[in-house]
């Protein structure tokens, strides 16, 4: 049976639109402060100009000085400037130590059109040699009349290149090892079988993660991301972020049940279609290790972006699927 929950969340992807932290808004808009209150809004008119004459890319790092975004609090949307020129970011691989930094990152996919809207792209740091040596999160860009780009960034990931993605199951160093399953009920005592799994749209997706780790007193699971494609691959995009740094993103469709006070975190979302037409979902979790003895381990849920949780070993990013969704033929009639 449907209920309007669900419903209501599939009619929103189908009909084009997004759902923000201020509700529905147009997919070519977003949920941005103006005049201090957050509303739907077009970013191509409401950005930040970012003009550092550092970022220019024939500075040379090593000469000029380093540079970094790391510590940067990012708020809102961006439009880059050099001067009185717009400019935008590379979308090829960029030598180590230009750009005024020594990890320069540049798009993994060609900037959009003006009839794409609000897209997601991928973004990946170049190291000696390595174009793609530090994956970063994806950013958020729009294609703006008056031939310019506005850019949604998001905070840095480490300065050191990421652990590549397990099967579901892997290891840090010979103390940790991590498991993420799909479980039949809210008690989470029931796993799905491995392999694919079939459900109706609309079901609750019921997620455990465990870690076996021998100092148990010390260290605590904290969920990080956890987000959905439609392909096994986490690096794929478009990706659709349910818990992003830590925090609830789509509130109405997540419960975060447990994070940051075991070796164990559950939460649960509703199923439904998170982009497009497509019938298969994969679900990619990544995790970190918080040390309970020397910083607070415990996230803030909220609208905003939720602290910090410093002092934590970040473990490989777990996946699992495919979950197909069975889609009643009467709601496509």
């Amino acid at each position: 049976m449907m209920t309007a929950k669900w419903l209501f969340l599939l009619l929103v992807r189908i009909s084009g639109l997004v759902v923000t932290s201020c509700g529905v808004c147009d997919m070519g808009e977003d949920c941005i402060s103006v005049g201090g209150t957050s509303c739907c809004a077009d970013p191509c008119q409401h950005y930040t100009i970012l003009n550092d004459d550092w970022r220019a890319t024939n500075n040379n790092a090593n000469v000029n000085g380093e540079h970094c975004d790391q510590s940067i609090n990012w708020q809102g949307w961006y439009c880059l400037f050099l001067g009185n020129t717009s400019v935008q970011m590379p979308e090829r691989c960029v030598d180590s130590y230009m750009y005024g930094t020594a990890f320069p990152m540049w798009l993994t996919d060609p900037h959009p059109q003006l009839l794409d809207r609000v897209v997601q792209r991928g973004v990946c740091g170049s190291w000696s040699g390595d174009c793609c040596s530090f994956r970063q999160n994806p950013i958020h860009v729009k294609a703006c009349y008056g031939n310019y780009y506005v850019y949604k960034f998001v905070p840095a990931i480490n300065s050191s290149p990421l652990d590549r993605p397990g099967n579901g199951v892997v290891r840090v160093g010979a103390k940790a090892r991590a498991s993420m399953s799909l479980y039949l009920n809210s008690n989470y005592t029931e796993p799905y079988p491995a392999g694919r799994v079939t459900l109706p749209v609309g079901s609750t997706l019921h997620v455990g993660v465990s870690v076996e780790e021998s100092e148990a007193e010390r260290y605590v699971v904290v969920l990080d991301n956890y987000y959905a494609t439609e392909s096994p691959s986490p690096d794929d995009l478009p990706r659709f972020y349910i818990i992003q740094h830590r925090s609830v993103t789509l509130l109405i469709s997540c419960l975060v049940e447990e994070s940051g006070s075991s070796l164990r975190a559950r939460f649960s979302a509703l199923l439904f279609l998170y982009q497009g037409d497509y019938r298969d979902v994969f679900l990619h979790c990544s995790l970190s290790l918080c040390d309970q003895r020397r910083s607070s381990c415990s996230p803030v849920c909220s609208r905003r972006r939720s602290r910090s949780v410093s002092k934590s070993i970040r473990l490989k990013l777990l996946t699992i699927g495919p979950i197909t969704c069975n889609i009643p033929y009467r709601l496509w009639a």
